[in-house]
């Protein structure tokens, strides 16, 4: 299983050769295996590689990420093809019903809601009380979208007067967080054979990772979590925190009975609601978020 992920964030020309990714800059050069690689982030300029590395990238499932200046994702690159039923798997992911749309984003936003609650509480502020009772208050389909009034009420409790559309110290911690935390779904969901523009319950035109937005947010708090120990006084982050940031993945969580790296978990999660989707199991494993704690991989 690949246990690294690795950003480039300054000048750098890249090459694949005999099966290692080899980075090349004025100061350094760095040689990866590709089947040690899950994620390549790029956030750095006069980044060069070829449209045939990029293929390669693919082919060995190794998602490739841009992020812009404010730390938010601009492109990823994913397989077409790598799921033997990926034909089935979107037949049946377009075919879902409104009833079972509705009960998996019950699921997805009731565990969010409760994994935030838990933020509050590791962290010894207040409001997790208040934001756990929330979550009764879900009904089918969230059609009283209480899901985005409990984030609305979790930020003010995680960090008062927090605005999630400026320039904060904050949001920049969280959106390259976030940014992390997607790629990996969106990297599981196409390995699972997922259509990714397709909806849960996320509706934009010109979003084409929809389905990405719906399933990554119960993972959202564990960024949350995290990003409280690594936020400075400045809106730009320094590569020891986008680091920490990129450990995300490499922390425990629990799903599935399980403690687990949450890189794990997400291929749990995804998995399961395939088999749920296909008609294959009813349940739905879903990730619980737990104290920070890392355990191994590999972020450069």
């Amino acid at each position: 299983m690949p246990f690294r992920t690795l950003e480039i964030s300054s000048e750098a020309e890249i090459h694949i050769r005999s099966g290692n990714l080899e980075i090349v800059q004025p100061e350094a050069k760095l040689s990866v295996p590709i089947e040690d690689l899950s994620i390549l982030i790029a956030s750095g300029p006069n980044i060069r590689l070829s449209t045939q590395d990029i293929s390669v990238l693919s082919e060995h499932d190794v998602l490739l990420l841009t992020i812009n200046s404010h730390y938010e994702p601009s492109s990823m690159t994913l397989s077409f093809v790598s799921h033997s039923r990926q034909s089935d798997t979107m037949k049946k992911q377009l075919a879902l019903n409104k009833r079972k749309r509705n009960e998996l984003w019950n699921r997805i936003i009731i565990r969010k809601i409760e994994n935030q609650a838990m933020v509050l509480k590791y962290l010894k502020k207040e409001g997790s009380e208040e934001i756990f009772r929330l979550r009764e208050k879900v009904n089918r389909g969230d059609k009283d979208n209480i899901e985005a009034y409990a984030a609305g009420r979790y930020f003010q409790y995680y960090h008062p007067g927090l605005n999630r559309r400026n320039e904060d110290p904050v949001n920049s911690c969280l959106n390259y967080g976030y940014a992390v935390v997607r790629s990996a779904v969106a990297r599981s969901a196409a390995k699972h054979g997922f259509l990714l523009s397709d909806v849960i319950n996320h509706r934009n035109t010109f979003n084409p990772f929809n389905l990405v937005d719906d399933l990554m947010e119960p993972f959202r708090p564990m960024v949350d979590l995290l990003a409280c120990s690594v936020v400075s006084d400045s809106i730009k982050l320094t590569r020891e925190q986008r680091r920490s940031l990129m450990g995300v993945l490499y922390n425990e969580c629990r799903i599935a009975q399980t403690n687990t790296t949450v890189i794990h978990a997400i291929d749990i999660m995804v998995s399961d609601i395939r088999a749920f989707i296909l008609e294959e199991k009813e349940e739905t494993a879903l990730p619980e978020l737990l104290p920070v704690r890392y355990l191994g991989g590999t972020v450069e």
